[in-house]
């Protein structure tokens, strides 16, 4: 295998220090909340999908899910295509009725929807979700990188997670999907030339087909088990996750056309994962069927982490192997510095201005969504630290914090959009009953993901759909509604009971009973706030959504609003040129003629793709500039 040479650490700091000049250039165009949460709603569609498609990747895609498909075979790339599916659907039942929302967080329509209550409860499990997993992806890219340079990882965790840091909290939300847009160049070329000198190591993609292992639906990956349900309850993840984790992109962008176009982009882009993604592992698996022979992954407690970046020291020249450590690093930015400007702007607007101060200005929230933004960042790195020496392997890690999450707040976050006759109450009933649920299904009964997600899902949906009925009935009569709820608690212990994976008892049968008696009480206590719902409460939901079915004036509320466009395309393209020109120079450095045809085939494809934005962008935004001046000028006569 090759080792990181000089040329490999000049390439990363090039890197670094490049994207964090990208921050610093777009720290001047911040002059309120909504410049940095929402980037004035002026992101263009095509950069903000590739953004969100950025987004869900990490190095956990490079580590952890790499190892899952080693360990896997076609089964982890059957999971990499249920991303594609998820969000191909996903995107169609809410993006443009998050764009009318004209919200500048996430869950800043909840207090409107339901009430203040939800809005700080899924503010609460939103953040405390991000805390876990951004620490499992700074630990996924610090892995890489400080198995390819030698370093202690815990080093690379502090280091990698303060440049990640400092250049979401210059730039803000404009900053993070610009620099995303540059980060999808350099992993699309890295990752299409890995592929093909994959496959020509094992003598082709004839041999390799004539090599692959057998379609298997069970399988068991360090203590966990993986099987059908876990592919439909990761289509079910990711479905949810594409109406609710990419509500930002969708409401950054200027209309609800263009918020469709978000989503559907991403679903596309989505199609190259199981190539791009899936192909590398698998070669690996036919080229080292015994990891623990070969001496690069013998130190490490997870080595299958590892078999993304073996094989980039395989098979990459020297130089490439450092836009490769950049494009890790790169793709970990891209799932980190989303979620910090996110949560930033969840507790800036959701919590501190809400709970705190509710009269604080613009410039205030903009102040505590930074000062946000460090804490997350911290707490992220010191996560990062307790996780490096974790056994149960990169991919477990996402896969335990997402089963536990992602359902109980998603369902009432999308649906919320969707349905206009749930109480107000219902989201917290929801969320409340999901998060048990999934709680109860992994550490009480031990099922594996797939059925605890559908535990979850179903006693989500329960909180939400029975609502009404149950206030209905409180209103009718208080006692059959007590009895009402004591049936459900009842339900709850004999599902629990007789599905539990060892007979109940001790301890564990009692922790059923408290189960079912916190569902039966959280039932009681809910009907009588479901029945309090008056006239105004309905009255305030009503009026929300004549909102989010009237179409966006962009003339008024995003031209007339103040916003100022940004150069978006010129300035990608010419990083991207930059870029290709330092690959180029690469190339001087002594190598393999084979070596040297690569580089400059990586750098030539750099600089066209650069040059190709620089021009059909810069065309495309005046033009987008001329019309929004013409319909502030017709705007202007009319009145």
């Amino acid at each position: 295998m090759n080792t990181v040479a000089p040329i490999d650490y000049a390439v990363l700091i090039f890197y670094v220090l490049l994207i964090l000049g990208v921050g610093v250039y777009f720290s001047k165009f911040l002059k309120s909340a909504k410049d940095y949460f929402a980037g004035g709603n002026m992101i263009p569609w095509w950069v903000a999908g590739i953004s969100l498609y950025m987004s869900n990747f990490s190095a956990w895609t490079f580590t952890g899910a790499s190892g899952f498909v080693y360990h896997t075979g076609l089964y982890g790339v059957l999971y990499f295509v249920t991303w594609a599916i998820a969000f191909g659907f996903g995107h169609r039942l809410t993006a443009g009725r998050w764009r009318r929302s004209r919200v500048l967080s996430p869950v800043e329509y909840t207090q409107t929807r339901y009430n203040v209550t939800t809005q700080q409860l899924v503010a609460l499990v939103t953040v405390v979700t991000g805390l876990l997993t951004r620490g499992i992806a700074l630990t996924a890219v610090s892995k890489i990188v400080a198995s390819a340079i030698n370093m202690p990882i815990e080093i690379v965790i502090i280091v990698a997670g303060l440049v990640i840091l400092s250049y979401t909290l210059l730039g803000g939300l404009r900053a993070v999907t610009i620099t995303n847009v540059v980060q999808f160049t350099i992993l699309l070329v890295i990752t299409v030339l890995v592929v093909p000198i994959s496959l020509h190591a094992i003598g082709g993609f004839g041999n390799f087909i004539d090599n692959l292992p057998s379609l298997k639906f069970d399988h068991v990956y360090k203590g966990m088990k993986y099987d059908i349900h876990y592919l439909i309850a990761v289509t079910i993840i990711n479905f949810m996750v594409s109406n609710w984790g990419a509500a930002q992109r969708y409401y950054s962008v200027k209309d609800e056309r263009d918020a469709k176009r978000v989503g559907l982009t991403c679903s596309l882009l989505f199609l190259t994962v199981p190539l791009l993604f899936g192909i590398p592992p698998l070669v690996a698996r036919m080229l080292w069927p015994n990891l623990a022979a070969v001496p690069f992954f013998q130190g490490d407690v997870v080595p299958e982490d590892l078999i993304y970046v073996g094989m980039v020291l395989k098979l990459v020249p020297n130089g490439l192997i450092g836009f490769f450590l950049a494009a890790m690093f790169a793709a970990t930015m891209s799932a980190l510095d989303a979620t910090y400007n996110i949560d930033s702007s969840i507790i800036s607007k959701d919590l501190y201005g809400k709970l705190i101060n509710p009269g604080a200005s613009d410039e205030r929230l903009l102040k505590v969504g930074k000062i946000a933004t460090v804490f997350l960042g911290v707490v992220t790195i010191i996560t990062g630290l307790i996780y490096a020496n974790s056994r149960m392997g990169i991919f477990n890690l996402m896969v335990i914090v997402s089963a536990l999450f992602s359902i109980p707040v998603s369902v009432p976050m999308a649906f919320g959009l969707v349905f206009k006759h749930m109480p107000r109450w219902s989201a917290v009933s929801a969320i409340t009953y999901g998060l048990l649920a999934s709680i109860a299904a992994k550490f009480l009964l031990g099922w594996s993901v797939g059925p605890q997600v559908y535990a979850s899902i179903i006693a989500s949906l329960g909180g939400l759909l029975l609502a009404e009925p149950l206030g209905r009935i409180y209103r009718r009569n208080s006692w059959l509604s007590r009895f009402v709820s004591l049936a459900i608690g009842l339900a709850v212990f004999l599902v629990f009971y007789s599905l539990s994976n060892i007979a109940p008892q001790g301890m564990t049968l009692l922790l059923i009973i408290l189960c079912a008696v916190a569902y039966a009480l959280g039932s009681a206590l809910f009907s009588r706030l479901f029945a309090g719902e008056d006239h105004q409460d309905r009255m305030i939901v009503e009026r929300f959504f004549e909102r989010l079915n009237k179409p966006i004036d962009v003339a008024r509320e995003v031209y007339g609003a103040g916003s100022k466009p940004v150069s978006n395309f010129p300035i990608v393209g010419i990083i991207c040129v930059l870029i290709g020109v330092v690959v180029f120079l690469i190339a001087l450095v002594p190598m393999s003629a084979q070596d040297r045809q690569m580089t400059m085939a990586m750098g030539a494809l750099l600089i066209l793709l650069g040059g190709l934005m620089y021009y059909f962008g810069g065309r495309s935004e005046r033009t987008f500039v001329k019309a929004m001046q013409e319909e502030l000028a017709k705007r202007g006569s009319e009145n």
